[in-house]
């Protein structure tokens, strides 16, 4: 139980580090764009949030490297992502995930609002096996349509 809990806070120290360098990265673009001083830019608290949770990740990650090391968490994750591709219920979720993350750091920056939501509902009511590619692709165009209406024309809330 131990050495599961060590696996888990080594991947959470990977993840909060990768986070914790975006915060950065994103704070200092704020700070360069604000073109003030650093204590009155309104990058001065992203800033100080990335660099503790820089600071925070990398202690959990040295934590996490008592009893066994590097070789054991490395086995660890080895064995739990054979898991994981073995059961096709978590694989589902991560694909729906990817998708997820596509449709709002790629699609939603290139493309139109509209356009970028109709192929995310798409591509996962396909992947997802909702029904037929008529049902599919109907249903996505009454649903990106509704979330514009309500939205856009009911609500008056910009869309991106």
């Amino acid at each position: 139980m131990e050495n599961n809990k060590k696996m888990k806070d080594f991947m959470s120290s990977a993840v909060i580090f990768i986070l914790a360098l975006y915060v950065l990265f994103e704070g200092y673009n704020i700070y360069t764009k604000s073109g003030k001083l650093l204590y009155l830019s309104p990058a001065l608290i992203p800033l100080m949030l990335g660099t503790i949770l820089l600071v925070l990740s990398i202690v959990l990650f040295a934590e996490s490297l008592k009893e066994g090391g590097m070789q054991a968490r490395t086995a660890e994750i080895k064995d739990w992502s054979r898991k994981v591709k073995a059961d096709p219920n978590t694989m589902r979720m991560l694909v729906g995930v990817v998708l997820m993350g596509l449709y709002t750091f790629v699609l939603l920056g290139m493309l139109p609002f509209w356009l970028a939501t109709f192929l995310f509902m798409l591509l996962l009511m396909y992947f997802l096996e909702a029904g037929s590619i008529v049902k599919i692709v109907v249903i996505s165009v009454l649903v990106t349509g509704l979330v514009i209406f309500l939205f856009q024309v009911c609500f008056r809330v910009p869309l991106p």
